[in-house]
């Protein structure tokens, strides 16, 4: 196990204590949960692409029909042997 200290205000102490104890749990445990969350929702929103109809159909179409590379695509994996 890890530790991770951080220094907080009084007022955001009493605070967090009163959410822990509502939700009848630790301190520890109920800002372990509350930093996960905020984590996972932070790496889904940055790391995820959320597309929604014609954009979704029209990405889906592309990767299952790529359309044939042009000249400039061609050029650029030649010049880099990529």
């Amino acid at each position: 196990m890890k530790r991770i200290d951080l220094r907080i205000t009084q007022e955001v102490k009493i605070l967090i204590e009163r959410a822990a104890q509502l939700k009848h749990t630790t301190v520890s445990a109920y800002m372990l949960e509350s930093a996960m969350q905020r984590a996972s929702a932070e790496i889904d929103t940055l790391e995820r692409l959320h597309l929604q109809g014609a954009d979704w159909d029209n990405f889906y179409s592309a990767l299952v029909n790529p359309p044939e590379p042009n000249r400039a695509l061609i050029n650029l994996m030649k010049n880099n042997q990529v």
